[in-house]
């Protein structure tokens, strides 16, 4: 641990905000991109429908953000609606994603999360709590949400 902060420090290691490699710099995995998935079809649903927008804007935030070619997609999804009916699933994707991404990288999931939410032009009182639920649970600060948010909303993501 102290040696990749010495390594940040002295310029010889970035900290990863990409996430096309987790924190350990391994190229991820399809548990990693179904685990996004189910969160980000999980607040695709959360005011019990999903608009074309949002299913649109979910599958090329994963394509994009993970380098996922287009064709995969949409198996990716498909596992992900399928496993986030399993109960305590979703507790076992949100630690994947904690183990395996930095905070920057956690924050930029919640950045993909907000533009699914942002993508109907309409923000539901569920949706606002999902989002608040996932910034708790993957440890992010209200600055690092209040970031997300703005990097979403700008187009960062």
């Amino acid at each position: 641990m102290f040696k990749g902060l010495k390594d940040f420090f002295s310029g010889s290691k970035e900290i990863k905000d990409t996430l096309d490699q987790d924190q350990a710099g391994n190229v991820t995995d399809h548990d990693l991109h179904v685990a996004t998935a189910v969160l980000l079809v999980e607040m695709a649903g959360a005011d019990k429908e999903i608009a074309p927008e949002e299913a649109e804007t979910l599958c090329v935030a994963l394509q994009e953000q993970f380098g996922i070619p287009a064709a995969k997609v949409p198996e990716i999804v498909q596992t992900a609606i399928a496993s986030r009916k399993e109960k305590g699933k979703i507790d076992e994707f949100v630690n994947l994603i904690n183990q395996r991404f930095n905070d920057m990288q956690r924050q930029r999931i919640l950045a993909m999360i907000w533009k699914v939410v942002l993508a109907d032009e309409k923000i539901d009182k569920f949706e606002e709590r999902f989002a608040t639920q996932i910034k708790y649970r993957f440890k992010l600060t209200d600055e690092q949400a209040a970031r997300a948010r703005e990097m979403a909303e700008g187009g960062e993501v």
